[in-house]
């Protein structure tokens, strides 16, 4: 059972034990002699990592926009008592996919002390929900290549080890009981009507595959140092949420409805009770699930599954 936080950590205090979360590494580390502090967060990833821009005050997150800690990477640096400078090492971009990550380091000059987190694979599942809810591939295909695409991003990661000691990667989230899926489940019924379970087993297959994949490729890595793999799924899906202030109304439902996450999503155009909310819009989660997540991700890195 998930540990409840009794607050968002603001310094480099250990907020709670966590077990759920599987090191990429296997074994880990089973004491910590040198832990490692980062002194700067770099970030590549999609749009659970994406920080905005400038141009808009970095008041365009894909999350509601309301003014305080709402990102979980800047969740971690403030945790690790780093301010996390978006102009600097905040490489995610909204569209990516596992495919193009390595578009967003082209030309980044990596410094010691860095620690490097990447997410990855959203898109690449919505991608591939969407092409089997128009019948352009078969579930059986998508759910084939999200695996393949799982092994990719591992591989992505290993081949970072040349330029940074420290690698965090999460896998995908669960968009099962998201209102996306809500939203397309009569339309994938009709396309394929005697696939078990609808959409949301669909999806969670799918993610299931990418997830899975991830963890069978890994390598092990010496004490200290390597690729660690934070659970996001397993977050997720594990997390008390009412102890966080989420209603189980709110699991379901979009604070944003009507309107994509971003700059026209803040705490004014938001439903007032935003903050029970799972989900932004659609897909993309509110500031407190992105805090949930930048909280839990600091607490396995301090443990002995990091470094």
């Amino acid at each position: 059972m998930m540990m409840k936080l009794l607050k968002w950590p603001t310094s480099g205090i250990v907020i709670g034990a966590l077990s759920l979360m599987l090191g990429l590494a296997g074994c880990g580390s089973s004491s910590k002699y040198d832990e490692f502090f980062p002194t700067r967060i770099v970030s590549v990833g999609d749009f659970l990592s994406y920080q905005g821009t400038l141009a808009n005050g970095y008041n365009d997150k894909l999350t509601v926009n309301d003014q305080t800690i709402n990102n979980w990477v800047t969740q971690l640096a403030t945790s690790y008592n780093i301010v996390f400078d978006p102009s600097d090492s905040g490489l995610a971009t909204p569209n990516a996919t596992v495919a193009t990550l390595a578009q967003q380091l082209n030309g980044f000059i990596p410094k010691a002390g860095d620690m490097l987190v990447i997410n990855a694979g959203m898109n690449d599942i919505l991608n591939h929900t969407n092409d089997v809810i128009n019948k352009k591939e078969t579930p059986d295909q998508a759910i084939a290549t999200l695996g393949a695409l799982g092994t990719t991003y591992q591989l992505f990661a290993r081949d970072q080890l040349k330029n940074f000691g420290h690698i965090l990667i999460l896998n995908a989230y669960d968009l099962k009981g998201s209102p996306f899926a809500q939203k397309n489940a009569a339309q994938f019924a009709a396309a394929w009507p005697t696939y078990s379970g609808g959409l949301a087993q669909f999806i969670q297959d799918e993610t299931r595959n990418f997830n899975n994949k991830i963890i069978s490729n890994a390598g092990t890595y010496v004490s200290g140092q390597g690729v660690r793999l934070f659970d996001a799924e397993v977050l997720y899906l594990s997390a008390d949420f009412q102890g966080y202030g989420i209603t189980t109304a709110g699991l379901t439902l979009a604070a944003c409805p009507g309107t994509t996450a971003g700059i026209n999503c803040t705490a004014s155009t938001a439903d007032t009770n935003y903050n029970t909310y799972l989900y932004a819009d659609d897909i993309n989660v509110s500031p407190v699930a992105q805090r949930l997540l930048g909280a839990y991700a600091y607490t396995f890195l301090r443990s002995a599954k990091g470094w």
